[in-house]
């Protein structure tokens, strides 16, 4: 059975994962995922949503009994290389890939989640974490450097390396998620995630796509390059028929209050 399923409709690709009973990732998702993006890249989806169908899990984990059976050279040879390569491209991904933690995320799933642009998740008795130390390994699907960006250097050695598990509240405190939906909301970490990925959809294209690659490429302290890039962008967006027309009817509004507050 695929461990994908995608819907398109308002513009808004939503991709659903599914591997009972375990709910852990595999080969054959990443294989899926990777052969997903060249959709994803087409001009009628202007957003994606990353979402589970199971109620406690998100994804659980990537699967343990592949990660031993590769390191004892009986697996299907799957690549950390091949990972980072299909996580880099969701991150440059030229529009928004919002994750609906619809349940707990450990290990390759949370590293999953991190390589997206924005986190949603409703509060509950779900955690999140990078526990693999447990195991004596690391995170090898970009956990130690996406984490550490998103709550710090420290943050993220003490989540690492304890190992802790997350509550969604100390998740959005700590910055690992950007909503969390209250528990006794009817309203779902997928509902929510759905919401903002159409509103973002029907902003202008090229703007969000811009956004999204300058805020990727930041970098600290500010980079004379990136201004240079920054000014770049924002003259090409300037002078597209999209902005020009949204720029003359706020002009229309402001020249009516002008004239009523006379």
């Amino acid at each position: 059975m695929p461990h994908l399923t995608v819907t398109i409709e308002d513009q808004v690709a939503t991709i659903i994962f599914s591997n009972p009973p375990l709910q852990v990732m595999t080969p054959t998702t990443l294989d899926e995922l990777n052969a997903l993006m060249p959709r994803l890249r087409e001009d009628d989806v202007r957003a994606v949503v990353l979402g589970g169908s199971d109620a406690k899990y998100f994804i659980r984990h990537f699967s343990v009994e592949e990660i031993n059976a590769n390191a004892s050279g009986g697996g299907n040879n799957w690549d950390l290389n091949d990972v980072h390569n299909l996580f880099l491209e969701i991150e440059h991904l030229p529009k928004p890939v919002i994750t609906a933690l619809t349940g707990s995320a450990m290990g390759g799933g949370l590293e999953l989640a991190l390589a997206t642009d924005i986190r949603v998740a409703k509060d509950g008795p779900f955690r999140y974490g990078l526990p693999e130390i447990s195991i004596g390994i690391l995170p090898g699907g970009g956990g130690t450097q996406r984490l550490t960006a998103l709550v710090g250097r420290s943050r993220a050695m003490d989540i690492m390396l304890r190992p802790r598990l997350v509550s969604p509240a100390q998740a959005l405190q700590y910055g690992l998620i950007e909503e969390l939906v209250p528990e006794d909301a009817s309203e779902t970490a997928l509902d929510r995630a759905q919401s903002i990925a159409r509103s973002i959809a029907t902003r202008p294209r090229m703007a969000v796509a811009h956004i999204k690659r300058l805020v990727r490429q930041a970098v600290s302290p500010v980079s004379k390059d990136m201004l240079a890039l920054e000014a770049r962008l924002y003259d090409e967006l300037m002078h597209t028929p999209e902005a020009q027309e949204l720029l003359k009817a706020i002009a229309e509004v402001h020249r009516k209050e002008r004239e009523e507050s006379a």
